[in-house]
């Protein structure tokens, strides 16, 4: 009788020295020269341009040194500018400011929301309870890929509907490998040590993806992709039993930013409209960003609609986030679907376009005094 490929048992115990040469490139923050190359040369340059915006941005594993490098280059002439990592609930701070994008929790709504939280790096001595915060969510998070990999080698019932409901169109075999790999890399990572250092931010949902697609030969594809599409649904299984009582309220981290005079956006609120009926005290919407980039003429609209009932409270500035991810820039994807290798840190073509600039003009908004007013916001 033929041994299983696929046995649970085998997974955990049979982890040999090819399976840690994958799961060490894959989960490696080390840069090659050719990346870092790739991470400080920038994909487009504004000589001719003396003030950008750049506050929503994601270093990912790229060194912060190397991306000053990059918009240097890009912006050899800019004299007014913001450039403020905003990595996902992790604080970085680039030259004298500190950013963060922050996951929080509308439960008014219902639903997972974010924040751009900008300060003086200067004031992150006195922000313990500010970073405690970051850390309680970025810990969370990260454990989300913890998660998947414990479902696909335990099923509980939500799971086991899942691959009832797609086992007309996946094999018990293409199942069976999923299983195996989630189980093979749950036990690399816990060996690893990797939870908690600086390798950790590697541990995306995708890492399972990608870890199956290195340790399986070409004349498994089919197999493969059997296990990709069950992977994915358990995934999504995951997502969808995001536990509130795990987030802070964006009232909560508004109130610590604020007692810190960090300065608060909200981001691409297209994918969550319900937060701009909050009358939560930021300074700012996103009115574009490449993820959500069709609804700038309203969201100015909008904006000025708010201003003119705001009577005394400071009134909301324009902003617009490139939401450039490192990574892209690095390893880029093919077939990236959302388009994200040609993002660029500070660029934001809407600024210039007629209809954007004329709307922007009517509501007195612009973006040298969206940097200047910002800036002279957070002291």
């Amino acid at each position: 009788m033929a041994a299983d490929p696929f046995s649970l048992d085998a997974a955990a115990q049979g982890i040999g020295g090819d399976d840690w040469r994958r799961f060490n490139q894959l989960t490696s923050v080390e840069l090659s020269e050719e990346a870092k190359a790739l991470a400080a040369r920038p994909g487009r340059t504004a000589p001719e341009a003396r003030e950008y915006l750049a506050v929503h941005w994601h270093p990912e594993w790229a060194p912060l040194e190397l991306i000053q490098t990059r918009l240097n280059l890009a912006f050899p002439h800019a004299e007014n500018f913001l450039a403020i990592p905003t990595q996902h609930n992790k604080v970085m701070s680039l030259g004298p400011w500190a950013g963060v994008e922050a996951d929080v929790y509308d439960r008014r709504y219902g639903q997972k929301v974010q924040l751009l939280i900008h300060l003086p790096a200067s004031r992150l001595a006195r922000a313990s309870a500010f970073l405690g915060m970051m850390e309680h969510t970025y810990n969370y998070r990260a454990r989300q890929l913890m998660d998947i990999l414990a479902r696909l080698a335990e099923p509980d019932k939500a799971v086991r509907k899942a691959q009832a409901d797609l086992q007309c169109s996946l094999s018990d075999e293409g199942i069976a490998m999923a299983r195996f790999y989630a189980v093979r890399l749950r036990a690399l990572i816990e060996q690893s040590g990797i939870l908690g250092g600086p390798r950790d931010e590697m541990l995306k949902n995708r890492l399972l993806p990608d870890f199956m697609a290195a340790s399986t030969p070409p004349k498994q594809a089919d197999l493969l992709g059997q296990a990709v599409i069950f992977a994915k649904a358990v995934k999504k299984i995951v997502k969808a039993d995001l536990r509130p009582e795990k987030f802070f309220s964006p009232q909560e981290v508004i109130e610590e930013d604020r007692s810190l005079g960090a300065g608060v956006i909200i981001p691409h609120p297209p994918l969550f409209w319900p937060i701009l009926l909050s009358g939560l005290d930021v300074d700012g919407w996103e009115v574009w960003n490449p993820s959500s980039p069709r609804h700038t003429l309203f969201l100015l609209e909008a904006m000025q609609r708010a201003n003119e009932s705001r009577k005394k409270a400071r009134r909301l500035l324009a902003f617009m986030g490139d939401d450039t991810h490192l990574s892209a820039k690095i390893t880029p994807e093919p077939g990236d679907e959302k388009d994200s290798a040609r993002r660029e840190i500070g660029f934001q073509p809407p600024w210039t376009e007629p209809d954007v600039a004329a709307a922007l003009k009517d509501s007195g908004q612009s973006l040298t005094n969206t940097l200047n007013e910002y800036r002279a916001r957070m002291g």
